[in-house]
């Protein structure tokens, strides 16, 4: 391995950890939870849902099932998706709501966390929307 390689595998490091250290600081408390749960949908991506597991706000791709994870508080109307399939642990992503005037979650926007995350998880051209709860 290189070592600029090594480089940029360390910044990626400390860019991931810095991201962890600010959930576990993050003030959950402040948070109407239930403003995010429900269904969206993006036309390429399909359907996922955003819901609670044993106290916990998760997040599941209905087309996607590695894609399922608990999302952490982050800051703002920003949680942290951390994929239960650890394969896809490069994967973790910020999942980024759009809110209404009332504070409802309204849409979603996601980007990787990783700034090498692999050009795969297209996580940038996904436009979640708020869909009816089924």
């Amino acid at each position: 391995m290189s070592q600029n390689s090594n480089s940029r595998d360390s910044a990626a490091r400390e860019v991931i950890a810095k991201v962890w250290e600010t959930t576990k600081a993050a003030d959950i408390t402040t948070v109407n939870l239930k403003n995010y749960l429900g269904f969206y949908k993006d036309p390429w991506f399909g359907k996922i849902e955003i819901f609670m597991k044993n106290d916990q706000v998760w997040f599941r791709s209905l087309r996607s099932p590695k894609l399922t994870g608990q999302m952490h508080y982050y800051k703002a109307n920003t949680f942290v998706a951390q994929w239960s399939d650890r394969s896809q642990a490069e994967a973790d992503a910020f999942v980024i709501f759009s809110l209404d005037e009332e504070g409802l979650g309204q849409g979603i926007k996601m980007k990787g966390i990783s700034p090498l995350i692999d050009f795969s998880f297209d996580f940038q051209y996904l436009n979640l929307v708020r869909v009816k709860d089924e």
